[in-house]
């Protein structure tokens, strides 16, 4: 369907040059939507050319009589306003987390219905800028779902039970996007939550775009030698590891690590640690690093 929308669409990557829309009007498409972005008349344009080669292929528009160029309009879930410079989510997107919602609070949902809740709810937040951190066992819980369905462990028709804090989560989780609704388009601080974690068997680590809600998930097993360490240690050597890989566009920005090992947290604060070598240098090397891509550091 997306190779089908972006052809009539008149998309360049799509077709031959013939039927490319004006080069000063830029195409996005996305399944069966279409974006055209340009001047008035450029757009306008752009949507004759296009209308015309649909009529010859046969394939009908939908609102194709009462389309216009507009500086307001909806996009994949999406409300775009840029003459307000304000977005938002889409009434359709709003409908159906609201429709979510009452689902929520019976306390049962199909997997697949939460699969789907859960991609929606990662899109509406990183619309409106709700921060998925506050939601993080949630996320977590959907993750795992989500893994279940991937390998087979669960069927996506089966009935998902909600526990009484999962179900609160997903509830405030959902109200909260529904609340904001809208947001005006500013430049922002490039800023990074790190939860960092670790056991005796291996470490982990979650980093969330404060501002995309962006995800990247980040793990290992420790190896033999390492499993001989203290678990402060360990502590200290996933945070390490976490801070580590934090990208380079965050220069310049703030970063957020979430440790629950008190230790770790005394250390990276103080900046030294004098009873182990081991957690004095791990914990050191991340500062450092994070020092010279002058990132202001944050540890809760």
């Amino acid at each position: 369907m997306h190779t089908l929308t972006s052809t009539i669409a008149g998309h360049p990557d799509f077709v031959k040059t013939v039927h490319v829309v004006p080069a000063a009007v830029t195409v996005h498409t996305w399944v069966d939507n279409v974006r055209y972005a340009g001047s008035r008349k450029d757009v306008l344009e752009a949507s004759r050319k296009v209308d015309e080669l649909a009529a010859r292929s046969k394939v009908t528009w939908k609102d194709a009589d009462t389309r216009t160029a507009s500086t307001r309009y909806e996009f994949i879930g999406v409300d775009w306003d840029h003459q307000g410079r304000k977005v938002g989510i889409s009434a359709r997107l709003s409908k159906k987390l609201a429709r979510d919602l009452e689902e929520v609070r019976k306390g049962a949902m199909s997997a697949s219905g939460l699969e789907t809740l859960g991609g929606r709810l990662l899109h509406a937040s990183a619309i409106v800028g709700v921060y998925v951190g506050e939601f993080y066992f949630a996320l977590k819980f959907l993750r795992r779902l989500t893994n279940a369905l991937n390998r087979g462990e669960k069927a996506v028709d089966q009935t998902i039970r909600l526990s009484g804090s999962v179900q609160r989560l997903l509830d405030g989780w959902v109200r909260a996007v529904l609340e904001k609704r809208r947001m005006p388009v500013a430049a922002r601080v490039p800023s990074l939550t790190v939860f960092v974690d670790a056991s005796l068997e291996g470490w982990g680590g979650v980093l969330v775009d404060v501002a995309t809600n962006a995800i990247e998930v980040l793990g290992s097993r420790w190896s033999r030698k390492e499993k001989g360490l203290h678990i402060n240690e360990l502590e200290a050597l996933a945070f390490e590891l976490c801070v580590s890989a934090v990208p380079d566009k965050y220069a310049g920005g703030t970063v957020t690590v979430v440790v629950d090992n008190t230790t770790v947290q005394g250390v990276a604060r103080k900046g030294a640690c004098l009873r182990s070598q081991t957690l004095n240098d791990a914990v050191v090397n991340g500062l450092t690093r994070l020092r010279h891509m002058n990132i202001s550091l944050s540890v809760r």
